[in-house]
């Protein structure tokens, strides 16, 4: 996968736009700007007035997924890009579910008889010197590479491995004894690598923390459940499924038990589990926690990934990568942004659209916007233009102004439909109360001052409408629509998951 890193993908609210080239042309409306009260906040408007005479929202019993899954893709793959923009920067990270380029050298490493090694360059062959869109763990031949460049490069902050892209990362390792490696089978090598490109892994953030795992982890772990049979005295093995009950001790005597917990043998609970059989009961210490694990079934890998060839799948990576892509869908905005595309305003509040104009002038990509102009300034339009591979504008200015305009009709066009179908849907105020003691919790958890302090915090602009949106608004229309998608087999098996 190659990053696009064109002006408008480095905003997140403008994917919703670039998204739209595969989307069903909507019925063009000619834009109306509507005056409404001026010292009225946008939530306030968007919460308490009748917004039919902006939109008018019908929302369909039903949607295919079949139709619309080209669509969440390419929303996915784009959502992925500004997620690595905004929060990665030129860290790397080898993760399932992320994507790399890159170009790799090899030396093969001789132990000398005075101990000291000797490095000797290797030919790669050229399939294998420069790679693109390579994705680990989605191959098994792959995993004992996949596993030792996870760990190449620094530690950050939370002790996890990372690459810096475009700089060069050395590691060794073991090539298995298997005959597809030939002279090489079985020995030492020395890797250099130098990762070009990177787009990191789907991540959905709810509540300051990344909720994707745990979410398609469950989700992956109910279809294997619902798919295949337990093996009655199976020893497990990495990449089995299994049914556990805990029960946890704590240094004061308190216990606390825990029933049919379902979870892949994956990462750091293969040392846990591994070679312990159904029926089995266990004890491991952690800390000040005594933990008392009994095996209650145990689902074979192999099974699971016979079963998910049935649904139409090759490996459990390709099943994953669906649910990932089906996490999107249903809390980061994948139908939230078909439906905002579907639909046009028939106008447009005006003091929504003064708003957020001044709110998005101070704080919307400021420093990409700055730094434009300044090149224009400096260098001439035509330089700054041929540097951000802009066309179509006489001015820098002028292409700076349509971008802020561009931004904020996007926004005011997903706020008016998100309330609208909100209200259509019945679920506005409770939601709203929630969010308003979400917002109390959050204010005294941190001790902020003011209302204000707090929501400055949460987003760039400090609006409450959009901070609403982002946070309750968005995800549970999504799980509203979830529940009206039908035509994969997958979705009969997580259903339950996300109703409301």
């Amino acid at each position: 996968m190659s990053k696009n890193t064109s002006a408008k993908a480095k905003n997140k609210k403008l994917l919703i736009a670039i998204i739209s080239i595969v989307l069903v042309v909507a019925l063009a409306v000619p834009i109306i700007i509507v005056a409404v009260s001026s010292s009225e906040k946008p939530i306030d408007f968007l919460r308490k007035n009748d917004l039919s005479e902006f939109v008018d929202v019908s929302v369909p019993e039903k949607f295919n997924y079949g139709e619309l899954r080209e669509t969440l893709v390419a929303g996915y793959d784009l959502f992925r890009v500004g997620i690595t923009e905004t929060y990665f920067g030129t860290n790397v990270y080898v993760e399932e579910g992320s994507t790399l380029d890159f170009t790799l050298s090899a030396e093969l490493i001789t132990t000398k008889e005075d101990g000291t090694k000797e490095y000797t360059k290797i030919e790669l062959p050229e399939k294998y010197a420069k790679i693109e869109g390579y994705r680990p763990y989605s191959k098994e031949e792959n995993l004992f590479f996949d596993k030792a460049l996870a760990e190449v490069g620094d530690k950050d902050d939370y002790g996890v491995d990372f690459m810096v892209r475009d700089t060069e990362s050395k590691f060794a390792m073991d090539i298995p004894n298997e005959e597809r490696f030939g002279e090489y089978a079985g020995t030492k090598i020395r890797f250099t690598i130098t990762v070009t490109d990177y787009v990191a892994r789907y991540v959905y953030l709810y509540g300051g923390n990344d909720n994707s795992i745990s979410i398609v982890g469950d989700w992956y772990c109910k279809i294997a459940t619902g798919k295949t049979q337990p093996t009655a005295g199976a020893t497990i093995e990495e990449g089995d499924v299994i049914v556990y009950d805990v029960i946890d001790t704590l240094a004061d005597g308190t216990k606390n038990e825990y029933r049919d917990y379902v979870m892949e043998v994956t990462s750091e609970y293969v040392s846990y589990f591994e070679g312990k059989k159904q029926g089995e009961s266990f004890t491991e210490t952690v800390q000040d926690i005594t933990e008392e694990f009994t095996i209650k079934e145990v689902y074979k890998s192999e099974d699971i990934e016979a079963a998910f060839k049935t649904l139409g799948y090759e490996s459990a990576f390709d099943m994953k990568e669906e649910l990932r892509i089906w996490c999107y869908s249903v809390y980061s905005d994948g139908l939230m942004a078909i439906i905002t595309k579907q639909v046009e305003l028939k106008s447009y509040p005006k003091n929504l659209v003064n708003t957020y104009t001044k709110l998005e002038e101070q704080t919307w990509e400021v420093d990409f916007r700055e730094s434009a102009l300044s090149m224009a300034q400096t260098w001439g339009d035509d330089v700054a233009f041929q540097a951000y591979e802009i066309t179509g504008y006489e001015t820098m200015a002028d292409y700076l102004d349509d971008m802020v305009a561009d931004h904020v009709e996007t926004l005011v066009r997903e706020l008016v439909i998100s309330y609208s179908v909100a209200k259509e849907l019945g679920v506005m105020d409770d939601l709203y109360t929630r969010y308003n003691d979400s917002i109390d919790s959050y204010i005294e958890q941190n001790n902020y001052s003011s209302r204000k302090e707090a929501l400055a915090t949460l987003a760039d602009n400090g609006d409450e409408a959009c901070i609403f949106y982002t946070n309750f608004l968005s995800p549970i229309l999504g799980t509203k629509f979830a529940e009206r998608m039908e035509g994969a087999e997958f979705l009969a098996f997580i259903a339950d998951s996300y109703v409301a």
